[in-house]
C-alpha cells in the first residue's frame, strides 16, 4: 500500500507544473545581459580588494550559460568615463545600462564602521517592467557579508530566468571571505633603505653613467628641474642641479646611452603651455649641455630585446593629444634625427608600453597599460593575448591642453583637456632562470576613480609578474608604501655589481594643484 501511494505521488508530480516552470519568462530562448557598476566603498581603511571580490562573486554566480551574460566591465568603465556622473544613483545606473545594452544593472555600496560592515545592493530592470530587487544587511566581520552577496547574486539569476541556479564552486584563490596573501615575499616585503625627505615632488627617476666616470648616477626630476645624485649604497650626495625654468612641465625622464658614446644621455619630455619643448642633455667638459632642445616630440627610451636602448619619438596632433606613428631616432654626427617608423600598432601610444619575450616564444610581445589602467599583452601586430583583471600603474603625471576641451556641464566653462602619462614597465630576468618577468607599479586609489580629472592615491606597491601559460601571475611584491609611486627603476644604483629596485615615493602629492608643494623620497630595495 505504501509503495502505491509513493507511485501515485510521483505520477501527480509529472502532471502538475513546478513553480520554477511557472516562473520562467515569456522569452525562454532570450539571452539576458547584466551590467555591474563598481560598488562604492565607504571606509577609513583601504578596502579596494573587496570591490574586486564583490565583482568576482557577482559575475560567477549571476552568469548562466546560454541564458545570462555579464557585460565586460571595461565597457562599463568606458561609459562612466564618458558621462562622468557626479554620483552613482539609480538614474545614472539606468543610463549606463541603456548605453551598454544591458537588460539589468547591479549597483550598490559597502560601508565599514568599526567592526561592522553593511551592504546595500540593488538589481534594476532596464528593458523590462519589473520592480527592483534589493538587499540590505549588516554583520560583524566579512564572512557573513560576502556570503550574503553570493546569495543575492543567485537571487538575481533566479529573478531573471525563473530557475534556481546550482550553487557554483567557490572562487579558489580569490577574495570571497578573506583578503589573500599574495606573492612569495613575507609581510615586511623586501629589505629596503630610504633617503631623507626632499621638499619637492619627484616626477621621474632613472639611473646611468651620465658623467663618464664608469659609475652610475641617479637622476631625478621635479616639474622643471633635474637633480643628479651620486650614491655609494649608504650616502646620497647631490652632484648637479639643472634648472630649466618654471615655464616647463617635465613629463618623463630617461637616462641611457642612445648615441653609443659610452656616456648616458638625460632625455626629458617637456611641455610649455600647449607646445612640446623636449630636451636631451649630455655631459661635456664638466657641464651638462643641451644636444637637443625645444624638440616637438614626446620622447621615450625603449629597452629593445635585440638592439638595446633606443630613442623613440611621437608627435602631438592638432588637438594637443599624443598621436601618430612612433619613430626611432638615430644619432647622426651631432644630433638626433627622425629615423624609420617602428613596426608597432598604429594606435599605440609611446608611454606605458614596452617589448619583451615574456611567454618564451622566442619573439617579443607588447606589454602595455591601457587607458583604464589594465595590463595587456599584444603581439607586435596588435593581436590580443591577455588582459589583467586588476588595475596596475596609476599616475598623477599629466599635462593640460587648450587645443581640446572637456565637455561643458550645465553651461559652465569647458576646462582644458587633461592628458595623463602612464608610467614605466620593465622587463627583466631577475632570478636568472631564463624567463623574463614584468616589473610594474600599482598605486591604490583613495576612492572610486570615476572622473578623469580627479585622481588621488594613498598607497602603492611594486609587483613582479611572471607568465604561467594562462596569464601573468604575481611572483613577488614589495610591502605597501604609504604615498604615491611616481616612478621606479631596476639598475645598479650603488655600483656594487648588483641591481636594486629604486622607487620614487611621493608622500604629499600635489594632485593637480599647481600651488601646492609636494614632498618625496627615494627607497632602495635589495632584490636577492
Amino acid at each position: 500500500m505504501k509503495f502505491k501511494i509513493i507511485l501515485f505521488l510521483c505520477f501527480l508530480s509529472l502532471l502538475i507544473p513546478s513553480s520554477s516552470f511557472l516562473a520562467q519568462p515569456r522569452e525562454p530562448l532570450k539571452v539576458y545581459k547584466v551590467a555591474i557598476l563598481p560598488f562604492l566603498i565607504h571606509s577609513q581603511e583601504n578596502l579596494d580588494y573587496l570591490r574586486e571580490g564583490i565583482y568576482d562573486i557577482l559575475t560567477s554566480r549571476i552568469t548562466v550559460e546560454g541564458r545570462i551574460i555579464v557585460i565586460d566591465r571595461s565597457i562599463i568603465e568606458r561609459i562612466l568615463w564618458e558621462i562622468r556622473p557626479m554620483r552613482l544613483d539609480e538614474a545614472v545606473a539606468k543610463e549606463v545600462g541603456s548605453r551598454a545594452g544591458a537588460d539589468y544593472i547591479v549597483l550598490g555600496s559597502l560601508t565599514k564602521i568599526g567592526n561592522y560592515i553593511s551592504l546595500d545592493a540593488r538589481l534594476l530592470a532596464i528593458t523590462e517592467d519589473k520592480p527592483p530587487l534589493g538587499v540590505y544587511t549588516q554583520h560583524k566581520g566579512l564572512d557573513d557579508v560576502m556570503t550574503r552577496i553570493g546569495d543575492f547574486a543567485q537571487e538575481i539569476a533566479y529573478k531573471i530566468t525563473g530557475r534556481r541556479a546550482i550553487a557554483s564552486k567557490p572562487l579558489e584563490g580569490k577574495y570571497p571571505y578573506h583578503r589573500p596573501e599574495r606573492g612569495i615575499i613575507g609581510p615586511e616585503g623586501l629589505e629596503f633603505k630610504k633617503t631623507q625627505t626632499f621638499d619637492f615632488e619627484i616626477k621621474g627617476l632613472d639611473i646611468g653613467d651620465v658623467d663618464g666616470d664608469g659609475k652610475n648616477e641617479i637622476v631625478v626630476m621635479d616639474h622643471h628641474n633635474l637633480y643628479v645624485f651620486k650614491y655609494d649604497g649608504e650616502k646620497l650626495s647631490l652632484f648637479r642641479k639643472i634648472e630649466a625654468g618654471h615655464q616647463h612641465n617635465f613629463l618623463t625622464l630617461d637616462v641611457a646611452d642612445v648615441n653609443r658614446n659610452k656616456v648616458a644621455e638625460i632625455i626629458v619630455t617637456s611641455v610649455i603651455e600647449d607646445n612640446l619643448q623636449s630636451l636631451i642633455l649630455e655631459y661635456e667638459q664638466g657641464e651638462f649641455r643641451s644636444i637637443t632642445r625645444r624638440a616637438g616630440w614626446f620622447f621615450r627610451v625603449l629597452e629593445h630585446p635585440k638592439e638595446g636602448p633606443i630613442l623613440m619619438g611621437q608627435q602631438m596632433n592638432s588637438e594637443g593629444l599624443i598621436s601618430g606613428p612612433i619613430y626611432q631616432f638615430i644619432w647622426k654626427k651631432k644630433s638626433f634625427e627622425k629615423g624609420p617608423k617602428m613596426p608597432l600598432p598604429k594606435d599605440l601610444k609611446i608611454f606605458g608600453f614596452t617589448l619583451g619575450d615574456i611567454r618564451g616564444q622566442g619573439k617579443p610581445d607588447i606589454i602595455l597599460i591601457d587607458e583604464f589602467d589594465y595590463l595587456k599583452i599584444l603581439t607586435q601586430d596588435g593581436k590580443f593575448i591577455w588582459k589583467s583583471k586588476e588595475n596596475y600603474g596609476g599616475t598623477l603625471n599629466f599635462y593640460d591642453t587648450t587645443k581640446k576641451k572637456e565637455e561643458v556641464y550645465r553651461g559652465s566653462e569647458a576646462p582644458p583637456w587633461r592628458v595623463y602619462i602612464p608610467g614605466r614597465i620593465l622587463i627583466k630576468d631577475l632570478n636568472g632562470d631564463g624567463a623574463n618577468e614584468v616589473i610594474i607599479n600599482r598605486n591604490q586609489a583613495a576612492g572610486v576613480k570615476l572622473f578623469q580629472r580627479l585622481r588621488s592615491y594613498e598607497s602603492g606597491e611594486i609587483y613582479d609578474l611572471t607568465w604561467d601559460e594562462i596569464g601573468l601571475r604575481i611572483q613577488w611584491k614589495t610591502r605597501e608604501l604609504n604615498g604615491y609611486i611616481s616612478d621606479f627603476q631596476v639598475k645598479d644604483a650603488s655600483n656594487d655589481g648588483e641591481e636594486e629596485l629604486v622607487v620614487a615615493l611621493v608622500e604629499s602629492p600635489r594632485s593637480g594643484m599647481m600651488d601646492k608643494k609636494g614632498s618625496s623620497k627615494l627607497i632602495f630595495f635589495k632584490l636577492f
